[in-house]
């Protein structure tokens, strides 16, 4: 069941928020986010659109990060730049 894309064109959030909401509708609850340090380090921090992350300052870091939407979000340093995972 996990879903796997790429948001690689200078990350872009409309594939992301586009890939939440079909997978919500799809699936009746909010997905667990997975992605690199570097690519969250792209995802805008913009807390009226309620998005919030941590800050992630080294490359190795994992373990939940915050969240997008509602969606809890984490970093995984195996997964290469651009890349998500949706589960």
């Amino acid at each position: 069941m996990p879903k796997y894309f790429s948001i690689l064109r200078n990350i872009d959030t409309k594939i992301l928020d586009e890939q939440i909401a079909d997978w919500f509708d799809e699936y009746k609850y909010d997905p667990i986010i997975l992605m690199s340090p570097d690519t969250l380090k792209e995802i805008p921090t913009l807390e009226d659109l309620g998005i919030s992350f941590t800050k992630i300052t080294c490359n190795n870091c994992t373990g939940r990060v915050g969240k997008y939407w509602g969606a809890k979000v984490f970093s995984d340093p195996s997964m290469k730049y651009g890349e998500v995972e949706l589960r």
